[in-house]
């Protein structure tokens, strides 16, 4: 029963991700605002992946525009798939950003490759993937990974970055 009720939340997750990058259109440009945060994570964490069937680092993070203009980030990570099957970065972590301690909706922006999230990563390969969220403000944005499925709500990685402009 537990088996069932999960496969039907993980395909629901999935189709709802494939409908939202599956509408991606319009321009948007990329600032090259690049923040990043050269904390490497800490022993529990390091601990945490290597318990996990899963491995993430939060590599770098962009201010850019949504299709429609609106501020957002494009936060790039590095996912391992360290487990027996293949699987997504989508089906495999949930990626979160907050600001002011309230989650950050996804955003559609055009210049990232969407596709790579949802792209199955065999046992024992490594892939970069960039997710976009909107911005709320310019205050920092931490990001935070678990794994999607678990009974355990270990985090896998966490970063927090500056967005303020200069």
């Amino acid at each position: 029963m537990k088996k069932s009720i999960a496969r039907v939340v993980l395909a629901a997750s999935l189709a709802g991700c494939m409908m939202l990058f599956g509408c991606s259109s319009g321009g948007s440009s990329v600032e090259n605002e690049k923040t990043s945060d050269p904390t490497p994570p800490e022993p529990a964490q390091q601990q945490e992946q290597a318990d996990s069937k899963y491995a993430v680092t939060i590599d770098d993070c962009q201010v850019t525009s949504d299709y429609s203009g609106k501020p957002a980030i494009v936060v790039t990570y590095t996912f391992a798939n360290n487990s027996e099957k293949a699987t997504s970065f989508v089906v495999a972590i949930s990626a979160k950003c907050f600001q002011n301690g309230v989650q950050l909706d996804s955003a559609i922006v055009n210049d990232i490759d969407s596709q790579s999230t949802m792209n199955e990563i065999k046992p024992g390969a490594t892939t970069t993937v960039q997710w976009a969220y909107l911005l709320d403000d310019q205050s920092d944005v931490s990001v935070e990974c678990t794994e999607l499925i678990s009974f355990s709500d270990a985090v896998l990685a966490e970063k927090t970055f500056s967005v303020a402009q200069a």
